[in-house]
């Protein structure tokens, strides 16, 4: 280790605690390659959240409270204009909102919907992310979210899944292209059709979607079409480009979607 690396890491072994300061001092040592694995605990929106800064997510986790923090907060004001309020100890006739989480990776916004009243279904197929996920909800008791180890596609198969090799965790894909990101494929991994697995395990209702499958978005949509159909929920969805997967048009995106819905970017 060169003098200057050792300097940063003398430097971040007194002042990890999350600041700007500290936080461009660790990016910094990330891009030598000198930047520790630090495991954290800390408060996520009343919860407890235990991570590592090794992880994207989970570095942003740290220094700035949440990752994708606009998109947390447009779920959360979203989840509340379709149902205003919060159930009454004893109160029967409240209607608990529903919160379908596609691509759940580590589970931050599972987390967070669950956080703010939802009832939430994650789905992750792939076990190291999938499991950091379960210490979650375990560690902070959490009945609401139910954790399903299955991706969602266009039939019930398995698949070559190709995971990340780097700090990023949330970029693993059943979509070959994204080893042009240095994913590696692992083998094959579960798939179902979400209009024939929903109604198996009583997934009836549902007000808000995320879906963020880097690049597989295509393939769960249209194992979708009837639950869509039905349910008409607020859906998020992380929309790749130029890929075989890809949809190739904004008109074969909205074919994929029922009737008379309104787009935003």
């Amino acid at each position: 280790m060169s003098p200057v690396d050792r300097i940063y890491r003398f430097l971040w072994d007194r002042h990890r605690r999350p600041s700007p300061w500290a936080r461009r001092l660790y990016k910094r040592m990330t891009r030598r390659g000198i930047a520790p694995g630090y495991p954290f605990e800390t408060d996520f929106f009343g919860l407890q959240y235990r991570g590592n800064l090794a992880n994207n997510i989970d570095f942003d986790i740290y220094f700035y409270g949440a990752f994708e923090k606009p998109l947390l907060f447009f779920l959360r004001d979203a989840m509340r204009m379709i149902a205003p309020g919060q159930a009454a100890p004893g109160d029967t006739d409240c209607i608990e909102p529903v919160f379908i989480d596609i691509g759940a990776n580590v589970g931050q916004h599972s987390l967070f919907m669950a956080a703010q009243g939802a009832r939430v279904h994650a789905f992750e197929p792939f076990a190291p992310v999938r499991e950091q996920m379960l210490g979650q909800i375990e560690a902070n008791a959490l009945a609401s979210i139910t954790l399903h180890p299955v991706a969602l596609g266009r039939q019930d198969t398995h698949l070559p899944f190709f995971a990340p090799t780097g700090n990023n965790a949330g970029i693993g894909s059943f979509d070959p292209g994204t080893a042009d990101k240095g994913n590696i494929p692992i083998g094959e991994l579960e798939l179902v059709r979400a209009d024939d697995y929903f109604p198996r395990h009583r997934i009836d209702r549902i007000d808000l979607v995320k879906i963020d499958v880097e690049g597989f978005e295509k393939m769960a949509l249209a194992g979708l079409r009837e639950t869509l159909r039905r349910t008409r929920p607020v859906i998020v969805c992380e929309v790749s480009h130029g890929n075989p997967l890809s949809f190739a048009s904004l008109e074969e995106l909205r074919a994929h979607l029922p009737n008379d819905y309104r787009l935003f970017t």
